[in-house]
């Protein structure tokens, strides 16, 4: 696990909001993962579970640790670092400890809620609110059937989020081949190949041209498309981070 931990406790792997964060955690806690608990100043790793979040206190319950001079160690004052699962992926954050409690009837250990949670996700899968202005309307072209047209609300490496309005029309579907999506980034046309992923529900009835979110993954994406995509996304994840935005 130590090696893990050389990897991801890095900002690019920084999670931006606290809600991404507590969404992580609240699931480790739900699926019962095994949480890998490494005091900072010794060679030797524990194990424990995440029990219960409380960011309203800014505390974390996990269980005793295991073996148990474990709850020793940390007991010590030292800060530890935390690593679990969430979907396959790795996700890590430092603590410290506050006090040791019974939790439902077994020990527990009441620690820090983290600053700081890490997700080590691949490159190509972060995804970011796009800001107003960066990206210009979203152009569909679709085999067989009018353009469908819409704004980007998120982008990744590998694929955007669109509000869309509905085709008037064949429907879109989900698996729907795009043999062009067409749209500004930063001032700069793109043009790629896609596939609809999926078509959410209308928002809205009541505005007068009401829009669904639609998911599309991008195919056969030329180096420089990649690139130009891989760069706004890296550095708009930067610009949320240093914002702080909540």
């Amino acid at each position: 696990m130590r090696e893990v931990a050389n990897k991801l406790f890095k900002d690019e792997f920084r999670l931006t909001t606290h809600q991404k964060a507590e969404h992580v955690l609240g699931k480790i806690a739900r699926t019962r993962e095994a949480l890998a608990v490494i005091p900072s100043e010794h060679a030797e790793e524990f194990t424990s579970l995440l029990l219960h979040l409380d960011r309203k206190n800014e505390e974390l319950i996990i269980d005793e640790l295991n073996p148990a001079h474990g709850s020793r160690r940390v007991a010590e004052g030292q800060p530890f670092f935390c690593l679990g699962r969430s979907d396959g992926v790795y996700v890590g954050f430092q603590s410290h400890l506050i006090q040791a409690v019974d939790w439902e009837g077994y020990g527990a250990l009441r620690i820090a809620y983290p600053e700081t949670t890490y997700y080590l996700q691949r490159r190509g899968h972060y995804r970011v609110l796009v800001n107003a202005g960066d990206a210009g309307q979203v152009e569909l072209q679709r085999r067989g059937a009018r353009p469908v047209r819409g704004q980007c609300h998120d982008l990744s490496g590998s694929g955007m989020r669109i509000l869309l309005t509905s085709p008037t029309d064949f429907a879109l579907t989900q698996g729907e081949y795009i043999p062009l999506v067409r749209f500004d980034l930063d001032g700069v046309e793109l043009a790629s190949e896609a596939q609809v992923r999926f078509v959410g529900a209308i928002r809205s009835n009541k505005v007068r041209q009401p829009v669904r979110p639609v998911g599309i993954q991008f195919l056969n994406m030329t180096p420089a498309f990649e690139q130009r995509i891989m760069n706004y996304v890296q550095h708009r994840d930067r610009q949320l981070l240093r914002e702080g935005r909540t």
